[in-house]
């Protein structure tokens, strides 16, 4: 089989296989060679072609770590529907793998299913320690709270915005975090906890000036009008 391009045998196979199904076995022998020679020579391409074959004509074959190259070549390929369903397989067989795990985070996070990315992150950091897996994992937390604040399940929004503030990271985020959560309590009218909120946003912020120390001390302002005029 010509490596650098082997539609030609890969429609070759078609045919045989139309002709004589019983040629069924030894053709995904001889493509399952071809592509582990593809593999290990970096011809990626070629590799994933010939195993997206085998998987046309057995869908239940048993890819093994050979998934993982299927997701990283879709990824890559920013079609990140089809690298979850590999990435997953492919964490059968390789669960310690700090990338695998990151990546089909983010394959989630591509796909607008943050809950689903949460939990592979939340997983990987109990397991494995990984500065990038908390910070992707803060990331992600943030922008569940966001989520849960414009369904109005402030509970939710809490948690997630505690759980970045927890992992530490990342730290562009956390005065935004404080910040949310000052909003959720001044508007469950909890003035002390606002307080409190807005004043680590000020702390964390002592030496600059940026908008959002400016809307810490506005939210402050209304809550000291709101106390001394009950």
């Amino acid at each position: 089989m010509n490596l650098n391009d082997p539609r030609r045998a890969l429609k070759s196979f078609d045919k045989l296989i139309e002709l004589d199904p019983r040629w069924k076995t030894k053709a995904l022998k001889k493509l399952l060679e071809a592509g582990n020679q593809a593999a290990e020579k970096g011809k990626e391409f070629t590799a994933v072609t010939i195993y997206s074959k085998i998987l046309e004509f057995e869908p239940d074959f048993e890819m093994g770590e050979k998934n993982i190259l299927m997701g990283n070549w879709f990824f890559d390929s920013r079609d990140y529907e089809k690298s979850i369903d590999y990435y997953v397989e492919g964490m059968k067989y390789k669960s310690s793998d700090n990338d695998l795990r990151l990546k089909l985070a983010q394959c989630y996070i591509n796909t607008n299913d943050l809950v689903s990315a949460y939990d592979v992150l939340k997983e990987a950091t109990k397991e494995l320690s990984s500065w990038r897996l908390r910070y992707w994992l803060g990331k992600t937390s943030f922008k569940l709270a966001e989520k849960r604040i414009k369904e109005g399940n402030y509970d939710s929004a809490e948690l997630y915005l505690n759980e970045l503030i927890t992992l530490g990271m990342p730290k562009v985020l956390i005065d935004d975090a404080y910040f949310l959560l000052g909003d959720i309590k001044l508007s469950q009218e909890q003035y002390e906890q606002a307080t409190k909120h807005y004043n680590k946003v000020l702390e964390l912020n002592k030496f600059a000036k940026p908008k959002i120390r400016r809307e810490a001390e506005e939210a402050l302002e209304i809550i000291k009008n709101m106390e001394d005029n009950p």
